[in-house]
């Protein structure tokens, strides 16, 4: 990380941006700001669906940022809202199996947020069903409550219980996801969902390690809003602006590069 290198942990300058920082990292918790990265990737999903339908070849067409962007900022504000009203609360609590399918019901509002055509209102409601399955197997994983301790300097879980559990039903919907997208003709969830597969399936088999659920909890997300970016490229530049802006908050704030594509203490160390 370039920040990193410019403003090292143990130099004064980091020190003095670090006391002022602190207005900024309060703000991005009161209001849930990492939640966008789910939000927009499943918005963007779905205007990605839209293009698909219109087309089946879509390929990289900047012309509909407009669009997208207008899509984005409903889906921002139907966040907002739900957040406000207590509604949308992965961090705070484990949530209850009814819970669970209340945020898989809001994550296909997001979708039809960027899937529905606005000129004819027309879309395939079946293809909702794969994204809905996908997105509701990455909110399952977020039962596990990951956090940093500044004092043992090192990334805790909060509870391994209903692992097994949590996993397997993740690895099904994915399953599920993955199947039906391949029988709806549709190549972006099925393909992301079935690389997302392996990732509860590689927690499941081996020990429990931290390092298997931040992959889970980072990677299918990842991979979603990569292929969705393919019929909408300009959302990388919008992904990436959140990305970076998050990640300095958060090492000029506690000093740690989060989100990060490396999951361990030592690949945290070689991403710096």
């Amino acid at each position: 990380m370039i920040l990193a290198r410019l403003l090292p942990k143990d130099s004064k300058k980091y020190q003095s941006i670090r006391d002022n920082i602190g207005k900024y990292s309060d703000f991005f918790d009161k209001y849930n700001i990492t939640h966008f990265f789910g939000i927009w990737t499943m918005t963007i999903s779905g205007y990605s669906h839209l293009l698909g339908q219109i087309d089946r070849f879509s390929y990289w067409d900047w012309s509909g940022y407009t669009n997208g962007i207008t899509r984005l900022l409903l889906a921002t504000i139907l966040f907002f809202f739900l957040s406000q009203k207590g509604i949308w609360a992965i961090n705070n609590k484990r949530l209850s199996y009814f819970d669970l399918i209340i945020h898989g019901i809001f994550g296909s509002i997001f979708f039809l947020i960027g899937a529905i055509d606005l000129s004819v209102l027309d879309i395939n409601i079946v293809g909702i069903i794969p994204y809905t399955f996908s997105f509701t197997a990455a909110i399952i994983i977020y039962q596990f409550k990951i956090s940093y301790d500044l004092e043992k300097d090192k990334w805790e879980i909060d509870s391994w219980n209903n692992k097994n559990s949590y996993l397997l039903i993740s690895f099904g919907l994915m399953v599920f996801s993955t199947i039906i997208g391949y029988k709806l003709d549709d190549p972006i969830i099925s393909t992301v969902s079935m690389v997302s597969l392996f990732f509860p399936a590689v927690a499941y088999l081996w020990p429990d390690h931290i390092r298997h659920i931040k992959r889970l909890q980072f990677y299918p997300l990842f991979i979603l809003a990569m292929f969705a970016c393919v019929r909408a490229p300009w959302f990388l530049i919008i992904l990436g602006l959140l990305f970076y802006i998050i990640r300095s908050v958060n090492y000029l704030k506690y000093g740690i590069i989060y989100p990060s594509f490396g999951v361990a203490q030592e690949e945290t160390l070689s991403d710096v």
